[in-house]
């Protein structure tokens, strides 16, 4: 068999599951929504980082332009350059004027490493900053220049150069020596090459994040200086969000590699915080569910024993109703204190009923009589009375026989109203002997009124009370009616005396079913016999005026007999 939860077995889960859905929820939306803004705060950083390194990159790469802008189309160096390309006269002082050119260039600016001017004719003319030499340099001579269309490139060699005992990544930028009064006229070109340092330098944005600048998807600039040289794909690219932008001025490509280290610490950290307070709602959430809910299990668990006491049989107990119960607690136990009070009462009702029963049983035992002697002494009591011709008498014990022979053959059963109203004339014959006057009798009753049914001796305590009552000692005739009528489904009979009628006081305690009345056990035994006939369809009450009247109003359904009732209760 299931085993059955208690109230707070269900409740508390039940609120914590609520709880929970609602927390959760609530989370999730959260965490989407920080997600969401998350998202756009790291796009919004990574392009607002990919702007700073582009605008970067144009400054330095306009500084260096301009530079060399100044130095080519300066009217003494390309004066100079012309004279070297001719080789006229002088061509020792003329080489040695460029050089200081092309050293005094490199000399103020910084991160520049050398200067390079090739003629038309072939000749190369440098200075290298670190040696501070025009003559020798372990680098210079090496530099491979390429052929270019327009008039200014930027590049950077595939390797870094040997700059003393050291490597050094640099990145170059050259243009073409222009005579503006001859454009189309070949001088040379200068090259200025520069420490790549001074592009990482430029375009740094922070520590969670590394800027690589590329030229053909080759790494020209990066923070580590052993990843350049190799192509943008063999960078390990776990953990970051990768973005790219070609700049326009250079034809190179800025790769904006963003860390997610600390986007992902945020989530983590805001996950744990949800886990945190989920735990920490569902705690405080079951401590005050179980305070809360408390008064009421203990309330619930008060009703449970009581009616644990009830099912035994001690229909006794009541629970006490007390001020911190709730209202629906309240009611059931007023509830249950109600129903233990009429079960108390119909037990006691029952009991006296047994009671009443018993004690009938022991009185017909000890009035039991054989109906057929006193039928026969009764027939022999009344031929006596012919022979000495007493007919009044005659007719009294005959009367006498037939209520017997009424009253003892299927006694509490159902007649019809004919026979009652028959039985009631030969009653009225015995009480008017005893009552000592003539008693004038006006039965009022419709012919299809009579076929309906009746429990016997019903109408006769009522009929036995105004002879007995109404009648005393009373001056002029004595007239009692009984008229039967149809009343919305029901019999209503009316036993109306002109006797001497009721006290207000009297009248009200007739009418009041509750009040005690030993003084009129058969109008309480009619009531009683009523509701066991008619549970909850019949009525009576009386009403009377003194010296005037008394009226008695019984209400019955209306039922009527059939054929083979009547046939059977004829026999």
């Amino acid at each position: 068999m299931k085993k059955t939860k208690s109230l707070r077995e269900k409740l508390i889960p039940a609120f914590l599951l609520a709880s929970l859905l609602s927390i959760t929820m609530f989370a999730v939306l959260s965490q989407i929504r920080m997600r969401i803004n998350m998202k756009q705060s790291l796009d919004d950083r990574i392009q607002g980082g990919l702007n700073k390194a582009d605008q970067c990159l144009d400054m330095i790469l306009d500084k260096y332009e301009t530079i060399l802008y100044d130095l080519c189309t300066d009217d003494e160096v390309v004066e100079t350059a012309e004279k070297l390309n001719e080789d006229q006269d002088d061509l020792t002082v003329n080489s040695s004027q460029f050089r200081r050119y092309l050293s005094h260039t490199s000399n103020r600016n910084t991160g520049m490493e050398g200067v390079l001017l090739v003629l038309k004719n072939g000749k190369k003319i440098f200075y290298d900053h670190n040696s501070s030499s025009s003559a020798n340099s372990s680098w210079m001579n090496t530099l491979q220049i390429p052929s270019f269309q327009g008039t200014m490139i930027y590049q950077a060699p595939d390797q870094p150069v040997i700059i003393g005992e050291k490597e050094v990544a640099i990145f170059q930028v050259v243009r073409k020596i222009v005579d503006y009064r001859d454009i189309h006229k070949e001088i040379g070109t200068i090259t200025l090459s520069i420490d790549e340092k001074v592009l990482e330098d430029s375009v740094y944005n922070g520590e969670d994040n590394r800027i690589y600048i590329c030229q053909d998807d080759k790494v020209i600039s990066a923070p580590d200086k052993s990843l350049i040289g190799k192509e943008i794909s063999e960078l390990n690219t776990k953990g970051y969000r990768v973005t790219e932008r070609m700049n326009e001025k250079s034809g190179w490509s800025i790769y904006y590699f963003q860390s997610l280290q600390r986007y992902k610490r945020a989530v983590l950290e805001q996950g744990s915080f949800w886990i945190i307070v989920t735990l920490g709602t569902i705690v405080i959430l079951a401590l005050l569910t179980y305070y809360f809910t408390r008064p009421v299990i203990k309330s619930v668990d008060k009703i449970v024993e009581v009616m644990n006491e009830a099912e035994k049989g001690d229909f006794m107990v009541r629970i006490p109703v007390e001020d911190d119960m709730t209202r629906e607690v309240q009611r059931i136990a007023l509830g249950f204190n109600e129903l233990m009070e009429k079960i108390d009462e119909l037990i006691s009702q029952v009991k006296q009923a047994v009671l009443e029963q018993k004690n009938a049983e022991l009185y017909a035992l000890e009035a039991q009589i054989d109906p057929h002697f006193l039928y026969n002494t009764l027939d022999t009591i009344n031929w006596k009375a012919i022979e000495r011709e007493e007919y009044e008498i005659s007719d009294m014990v005959g009367a006498l026989a037939d209520i017997l022979r009424y009253a003892v053959k299927n006694a509490g059963g159902e007649t019809n109203i004919q026979r009652e109203l028959y039985w009631l004339e030969q009653y009225m014959l015995l009480q008017s002997a005893k009552l000592g006057k003539p008693l004038k009798t006006v039965i009022e009753a419709p012919e299809h009124i009579r076929r309906y049914k009746i429990h016997k001796l019903l109408l006769q305590p009522f009929v036995e009370n105004a002879i007995k009552y109404a009648f005393k000692n009373k001056v002029g005739e004595c007239i009692l009616k009984i008229r039967i009528e149809d009343a919305d489904g029901q019999i209503h009979i009316v036993i109306e005396d002109n006797g001497r009628g009721l006290s207000l006081e009297t009248l009200a305690l007739l009418n009041n079913e509750m009040a005690d009345m030993d003084d009129h056990l058969g109008i309480v035994n009619v009531r009683k016999r009523l509701q066991l006939y008619y549970p909850g369809e019949a009525n009576i009450y009386f009403e009377s005026k003194p010296n005037k009247y008394t009226k008695v109003h019984l209400f019955i359904p209306a039922a009527e007999e059939d054929e083979d009732e009547n046939r059977n209760r004829g026999r």
